[in-house]
């Protein structure tokens, strides 16, 4: 069998399935490509993957093998297999933290150009750090600035330490246990990004069975999402030097957002998928509510 075959073939048994695709993928043919070519030794990051190859025995068995563990489980992918991507970069992931795909990671490796200034960003802030993810990209996108990484969870922050010594970053980025600025009363930074819990009661009680193995910290953002993101909004300029600028992934409490600050003028960032769901504010602009 084919390589692309047997990707047709995973792809009939997720659809067949009825999972839920948002891990690293957003639909069935996809993850079904991602799960070929990692339980059959293929290179995940080759821009041209070799569909064509004939696969062993092995290969169809490994395959089949992760498949079955896809389906019965339910369990993300990225889980299974403790391994994402995001902005260019593979992570090791595990439960203790969710899964890598902020779509600010789509703005790091062109540093936010152009709503960030070049060459003016020496220090910044990972709130919300998780698996260190967007900390860690962070550091390699901005080789000259020194990284702050926050969490509340000691158990994430354990996933962000094995991520920032894979990709050698530990002299630059710095994790910090605490709640929100709690553990950085007197630091300012340049740079604050964050991707903060902001899903509603609402819809924290609609999640698929795949958000179930996540943390659920990582996503309950309170009645209408915006536990986290009102603090963050009216303390953040505290925390930032003069020309800072914060970047915040609001998701679906997009919205709620824009109901609760008419009066704040949001830079929605458009993403490849077409969604606005990510904000920036200058220092000043967060200083009207401070």
């Amino acid at each position: 069998m084919l390589l692309e075959e047997m990707v047709v073939q995973v792809a009939d048994e997720l659809v067949g399935a009825d999972l839920f695709f948002g891990h690293g993928t957003d639909n069935a043919f996809d993850e079904a490509a991602w799960l070929a070519l990692e339980a059959g030794g293929f290179d995940v990051g080759d821009p041209e993957p070799p569909w064509e190859s004939v696969l062993d025995k092995r290969q169809i068995e490994n395959i089949q093998a992760l498949l079955e563990r896809r389906l019965t489980t339910r369990q993300p992918l990225a889980y299974l297999i403790n391994r994402a991507w995001f902005a260019g970069h593979e992570f090791f992931i595990d439960e203790r933290a969710i899964v890598p795909r902020s779509h600010i990671g789509e703005w790091i490796p062109d540093r936010f150009e152009p709503w960030l200034p070049a060459g003016e960003v020496k220090s910044m802030l990972d709130l919300c750090t998780g698996s260190g993810c967007i900390a860690v990209a962070l550091a390699l996108a901005f080789p000259e600035a020194q990284v702050d990484a926050s969490d509340l969870s000691t158990a994430a922050l354990e996933v962000a330490a094995i991520n920032a010594r894979h990709h050698g970053v530990t002299e630059r980025v710095r994790l910090v246990e605490g709640d929100l600025f709690s553990a950085l009363p007197d630091r300012r930074y340049d740079l604050i990004v964050c991707n903060p819990p902001y899903v509603s009661d609402v819809l924290m009680r609609a999640l698929p069975d795949e958000y179930r193995f996540e943390p659920e910290l990582a996503f309950a953002g309170g009645d209408q999402g915006l536990d986290f993101i009102d603090r963050l909004l009216r303390e953040a300029s505290h925390h930032l030097n003069p020309n800072g600028m914060l970047i915040v992934e609001a998701g679906s409490a997009q919205p709620a957002v824009e109901n609760a600050y008419p009066d704040l003028p949001f830079i929605w960032l458009m993403s490849e998928s077409e969604e606005a769901v990510v904000f920036a504010l200058t220092a000043a602009e967060l200083a009207r509510i401070a």
